[in-house]
């Protein structure tokens, strides 16, 4: 199984997931649904999908992350992606939780700083059902439609903020009709991101990142985690070329909760 096949699993999966959970009026909020998605990646043994869950306790009031996405290989570098997970409300088709506020400071502004401090993309995660009789205005995607592929999107922060500026917006509707709003498996498989790779901008391509920082390997503990297997290793002794410490929200030992490492093939499209 390759990378782009097990995000396309977890996509129809969790589009099913949310179908059942409406008809059959069980609740389900985003963790829950991560935590499944985490257990069908180990279930996977995918060699292409690696997940390392750390033992950090504080994520999200110092980050505002639910996870991190380290996506890319050896020969083009790596992308890295600070990542709200955010489920869709299917009675409203909104988002209900995408104003969150941790203590007294918006979620999304926590999302910023991280991941501009931290030299990662932020992105919203989209977890989806919807009975619209016709998907295909939300669908900005190359490959033919495919509905359930819609379960897993993702939205670079830019499209949240918009939405969090205008009344009414918090919806499926007007996320998913952005066209920088794709299925998630894209940021494995979509050729256009080899620009993104290449020139280390976004800004004249699909994707609304702007300029990104294009990692050229994965970092030595990290990848010396997913060899060994010696997650707490790893976290204990994190170099700051990856983690900030300079800011009072990133102190040392505030790392991402999980890491999800994936290889990239759209050089293989």
């Amino acid at each position: 199984m390759r990378s782009v096949d097990l995000f396309e699993k977890l996509a129809s999966s969790t589009w099913q997931r949310i179908f059942h959970a409406k008809q059959h009026k069980v609740s389900q909020g985003e963790e829950t649904i991560t935590d499944l998605n985490l257990l069908e990646i180990s279930m996977a043994k995918c060699p292409e999908v690696t997940i390392i869950k750390t033992d950090s306790k504080r994520i999200e009031s110092c980050q505002g992350t639910d996870w991190e996405w380290w996506i890319g290989n050896s020969r083009i570098g790596y992308l890295r992606y600070a990542v709200q997970a955010k489920k869709i409300d299917t009675k409203f088709t909104n988002y209900k939780s995408l104003g969150h506020k941790v203590d007294s400071e918006q979620q999304i502004d926590i999302l910023e700083r991280y991941s501009r401090s931290n030299r990662a993309i932020p992105l919203y995660c989209f977890y989806n059902y919807s009975e619209y009789t016709n998907l295909t205005p939300y669908w900005h995607c190359n490959l033919p439609l495919d509905t359930m592929q819609l379960g897993c999107t993702v939205t670079p922060l830019k499209n949240v903020q918009k939405a969090l500026q205008q009344r009414g917006k918090r919806t499926f509707d007007f996320l998913h009709n952005l066209y920088d709003t794709k299925p998630w498996r894209c940021l494995v498989y979509c050729p256009s991101l080899l620009q993104v790779y290449a020139s280390r901008t976004a800004i004249h391509t699909s994707w609304g990142f702007g300029d990104v920082f294009v990692y050229p390997r994965l970092p030595e503990n990290l990848s010396d985690a997913i060899e060994t297997n010696s997650t707490f290793r790893l976290f204990n002794d994190l170099s700051n070329r990856f983690y900030s410490s300079d800011d009072e929200f990133y102190r040392e030992g505030n790392y991402p909760k999980r890491i999800l490492v994936a290889d990239y093939l759209g050089e293989n499209f």
